[in-house]
């Protein structure tokens, strides 16, 4: 597992591209944290990119990475309660083996105002084409997350189901408020990412356009805003403790 890490920080270094999108990312989330006072966490920390961003958060993983503040399990954190200000997470929440316990564990740690914020895929129509034909991570909108009968045991950490998160806070949205309507509050839900993340290719797939059109692709991006609904690959997702 180390050697993807590694892969990953390698890749940050040499693609451009990505670390451009990605500081757009990272500003977006630290605009919207919570400035209640207690200590902010990224969890999913990976090769550490984002704490090149935001220098006082605590970097975490499940994976023991000397680069990283701490290793634990997002599911069983080693905080008290009311203790943390900020949750930050990109691209894990469709990895975790029970999301739904991963949101009472984040209500108990967080202090009231405290606040997750992720960033995570979206299956928009166009954006399943792509994900099933360059993305091996599948895309099961079967599974019911609260039904308290999934099977946890022998599960590896980069197993996934990227219809995850839009399954808990878009399809079975009225299943999340029954479940944590008196300890969350969702202060923003959006889709976003077009095209420019795509032709990125991301840390896994070839870069598809070069650099100097970096700029074009961007002016482009913001042009397709209104089709979101049919073309966002991801979507983020803000949720506050009440």
């Amino acid at each position: 597992m180390d050697d993807i890490y590694s892969r990953h920080k390698k890749i940050w270094k040499e693609k451009k591209i990505l670390r451009e999108i990605y500081s757009q990312w990272y500003g977006k989330i630290i605009g919207d944290m919570s400035q209640v006072s207690g200590t902010a966490v990224e969890l999913g920390g990976g090769s550490g990119n984002f704490k090149e961003f935001k220098k006082d958060i605590i970097s975490a993983d499940i994976a023991d990475l000397e680069w990283l503040d701490m290793c634990f399990d997002a599911h069983e954190m080693p905080f008290g309660e009311d203790e943390i200000s900020n949750l930050v997470m990109i691209d894990v929440f469709h990895h975790l083996i029970d999301p739904v316990k991963f949101l009472f564990e984040a209500r108990r740690v967080l202090k009231p105002g405290g606040r997750v914020i992720m960033i995570e895929p979206f299956p928009s129509p166009f954006s399943l084409i792509i994900y099933k034909r360059f993305h091996p991570e599948p895309f099961d909108k079967s599974i019911d997350y609260f039904s308290g009968d999934l099977i946890r045991d022998g599960k590896d950490p980069w197993d996934s189901n990227q219809a995850i998160p839009y399954l808990i806070f878009f399809k079975d949205l009225e299943k999340f408020k029954e479940k944590f309507g008196a300890g969350f509050r969702i202060l923003k839900k959006e889709k976003f990412s077009f095209i420019l993340y795509p032709a990125s290719g991301g840390f896994e797939n070839r870069q598809m356009i070069p650099d100097f059109l970096t700029g074009a692709f961007k002016v482009l991006e913001k042009s397709l805003a209104p089709l979101k609904d049919f073309i966002a690959f991801r979507c983020y997702i803000v949720l506050e403790k009440l």
